[in-house]
């Protein structure tokens, strides 16, 4: 499942690489990256990590199916992955997320569309993507406004790839510690 998890977001990254080729948009974004990029990608993760673990005690009825689905569905595809692999995949998938998404699908659609349209599509996009219900389809949108908002804050693309690869292994690791019990 690991090969698997990482052919596919190599091929989010293949498919943003040629889109971006074909409408000559910059598969980077501004390619300026700094330390002040790096630690706002580290410091963006603590409000998205303060939704996860408020979204693992809450008793509302939204948040109870998501843990559901992610019993389900989550937890058999990734309860045998080393931390390790859950690193190399965390920052796959933030690469190739943040390259596609941001960059390639918001970059390209701002200047014909303007940034608010940008972003809300690129949004979109994002939480269905992530949709594995109609509530986490809500979260996953409004993560993708909030890394939309990270990259303007910094024009690097590197802050919202740091922040989503932190967030998707610190939950990864948590969540899977958390449920997986030693004799799964």
């Amino acid at each position: 499942m690991f090969v698997k998890a990482i052919i596919f977001e190599l091929l989010l990254l293949l498919l943003a690489w040629l889109v971006a080729w074909f409408f000559s948009i910059p598969l980077w974004g501004e390619a300026n990256w700094d330390w002040v990029g790096f630690g706002v990608g580290i410091s963006s993760t603590l409000p998205m990590l303060s939704m996860f673990f408020w979204l693992l005690q809450s008793k509302w009825e939204p948040n109870r199916k998501i843990i559901q689905m992610m019993d389900e569905a989550v937890l058999p595809l990734f309860k045998d992955f080393t931390i390790f692999q859950i690193a190399l995949l965390s920052i796959a998938a933030g690469i190739s997320e943040e390259v596609l998404f941001r960059a390639v699908i918001q970059g390209g659609l701002q200047s014909a569309s303007g940034l608010p349209i940008a972003v809300a599509i690129s949004a979109l996009l994002f939480g269905v993507c992530h949709a594995l219900t109609k509530f986490y389809f809500i979260l996953a949108t409004l993560m993708g406004v909030y890394f939309s908002l990270v990259w303007m804050s910094t024009s690097q693309l590197l802050s919202p790839m740091i922040a989503h690869a932190l967030y998707d292994f610190i939950v990864l690791v948590w969540y899977l510690r958390l449920r997986v019990k030693p004799n799964d």
